[in-house]
């Protein structure tokens, strides 16, 4: 198994952040969709998954993932976009 990139990683993110934005917006106009609804708690759990193996690599992707550690690690890595 190869290990991802930085940047593999962060699509990963990316992608499933757009997927549950998407859905969530679907939902606004479909509440009763229960599909959706099951796809929408799969692709946020995923989202968590993805941002919490990202971070784990490369540090935090916002402030807030910085807060509560015994440093300030959000100035230490690239950032996101870099």
């Amino acid at each position: 198994m190869t290990s991802k990139t930085r940047k593999e990683m962060l699509r990963d993110v990316m992608e499933a952040d757009f997927a549950a934005y998407d859905l969530q917006l679907y939902l606004d106009t479909h509440p009763d969709d229960e599909k959706a609804l099951s796809m929408y708690s799969d692709v946020v759990r995923r989202a968590a998954d993805y941002k919490r193996a990202y971070e784990a690599a490369f540090g935090p992707l916002t402030v807030d993932a910085a807060a509560g550690k015994r440093e300030w690690t959000w100035i230490k890595s690239p950032w996101p976009w870099e």
